[in-house]
């Protein structure tokens, strides 16, 4: 037999048999819940850990082997331009005539139908005058979104201002560039991503400038309207329109027309 003191402060006996019970029971919940307990959160944040190196990994490895295009030219006019090709990109092969402009475009995934990052290239065949922090307003805007930050780049024969416009809400990220171009034209770059931190969209944007090749032609100026309008007819390679050929030049239409027959 052996005395006790209980929590209350009173003496009890307790028979020896008892107390090793106790002493058993302390000793088990001791090895459950103590310093013995497997770290199971450790491992978890460790699993986590590794993971998202991995998923770095994954997404820098993407990055730096997106493939782009051979300079994609556009005939008369000195400019040429690498979009993203290939590893899942839908991109145009060749300019495509819209009304007063032609445009190169890329899409990332390809025959998605909603793409989470696109670019778009734009020689405008006549601009209005604007500056361009005016012209970002204007396309932050139109997306309701915000202007997070403005820059300037030159290459070696021109200089282009560009914007990083952000819409936070919907993780929306859009590099906007523009150059002035002579003879009233213009070159805007457009490139946006939807979801992630926007990288991947400065990385096609910042390419697409470092490939950037533009030589001034001197067939682009309308005080030679001949000449304009060659420019005009060999550009659009025959899918103009013949009523928007007459717009443009109603006086020399017909005999140029004749003359382009003529020479194909």
């Amino acid at each position: 037999m052996l005395i006790l003191c209980d929590r209350t402060g009173r003496f009890r006996r307790v028979s020896l048999q008892k107390k090793l019970r106790i002493i058993t029971i302390t000793a088990i919940m001791n090895d459950t819940y103590g310093t013995n307990k497997p770290p199971y959160d450790k491992i978890a944040l460790l699993g986590l850990f590794i993971l998202s190196l991995l998923t770095a990994h994954l997404i820098v490895n993407f990055k730096s082997r997106i493939s782009f295009s051979d300079p994609i030219r556009l005939f008369k006019t000195g400019l040429s331009v690498s979009i993203p090709a290939g590893q899942a990109w839908q991109s145009d092969r060749q300019w495509q005539y819209q009304e007063n402009m032609f445009s190169l475009s890329s899409l990332f995934p390809s025959g998605a139908e909603r793409p989470t990052t696109w670019a778009n290239c734009r020689y405008l065949l006549s601009a209005e005058t604007t500056t361009p922090q005016m012209r970002f307003e204007i396309r932050a805007s139109e997306i309701e979104a915000v202007i997070a930050e403005t820059n300037q780049t030159h290459t070696d024969t021109l200089t282009i201002d560009w914007a990083r416009i952000e819409k936070n809400d919907v993780h929306f990220t859009m590099f906007f560039g523009t150059a002035r171009l002579p003879d009233n034209r213009q070159l805007d770059i457009e490139v946006s991503q939807i979801a992630g931190d926007g990288e991947l969209a400065e990385l096609v944007f910042k390419h697409i400038i470092e490939t950037l090749v533009f030589d001034d032609n001197q067939l682009l100026k309308t005080d030679d309207e001949d000449a304009a309008y060659a420019f005009m007819l060999e550009l659009m390679d025959g899918r103009a329109e013949a009523e928007t050929i007459v717009n443009e030049f109603p006086e020399h239409a017909e005999h140029m027309l004749h003359n382009n027959q003529m020479r194909r």
